[in-house]
């Protein structure tokens, strides 16, 4: 019983120790040496528990898209009215992608390299039925006069890709935009931001 503990305890610390060198160092600059002195352990034990760096980087990935896509599903499939869930995901995906910025780089090569397993994953968790109930929200607040028309997907779209950009652009971000400032406070305070230029770009103002 002991002996199993802490062979969880040991794969727990790998990953998180994995976690935290990918997230600075992206897949090709982590090395299975360095993450084993960074947990304490030699590389031989690594290696018994994670055979190399690409089943190690697609274990820490998993938990990550998992906790990315889960509360995300749970979003889109609430009732909650439509601003608030559009306020909801842009701070759930900066705060995901602050904590895995590897994550949308290891996506679209994932797209690429195998959409299969991705897509499967997405189904597992549940989003492309929950993204169905938004888009149905969507369509009945464009009838009511709520909002102006436009195609729910393009604004799931729109969602994505100012919340995904910035994490992906942070280094040159950081050189060129603010050097003087903690990039990462200033993508912290991008979710309301994104969520107020979104909700502002097709509601209705009333006269």
């Amino acid at each position: 019983m002991k002996e199993n503990k802490k062979s969880e305890e040991t794969q727990e610390l790998i990953l998180k120790t994995a976690k935290d060198i990918f997230a600075q160092k992206g897949y090709a600059g982590a090395r299975m040496q360095e993450i084993a002195d960074a947990a304490g352990i030699n590389k031989a034990l690594l290696h018994y528990y994670y055979r190399n760096k690409e089943k190690l980087f697609e274990q820490v990935f998993e938990g990550a898209i998992r906790k990315l896509l889960g509360p995300m599903a749970s979003f889109l499939a609430d009732d909650s009215e439509l601003f608030a869930k559009i306020r909801n995901l842009c701070h759930h995906y900066y705060g995901v992608l602050i904590e895995y910025p590897f994550i949308p780089i290891f996506v679209l090569n994932e797209a690429s390299a195998n959409p299969d397993r991705f897509l499967r994953l997405m189904k597992f968790e549940g989003v492309v039925e929950a993204k169905e109930k938004t888009r149905m929200q969507i369509q009945q607040y464009i009838r009511e006069g709520k909002i102006r028309p436009i195609d729910p997907r393009e604004l799931l779209w729109n969602i994505m890709s100012l919340c995904i950009f910035p994490i992906v652009s942070r280094p040159v971000a950081g050189e060129i935009l603010y050097p003087d400032e903690d990039v990462t406070e200033v993508l912290k305070k991008r979710a309301d931001h994104v969520a107020d230029f979104v909700i502002q770009s097709i509601k209705i103002q009333s006269v």
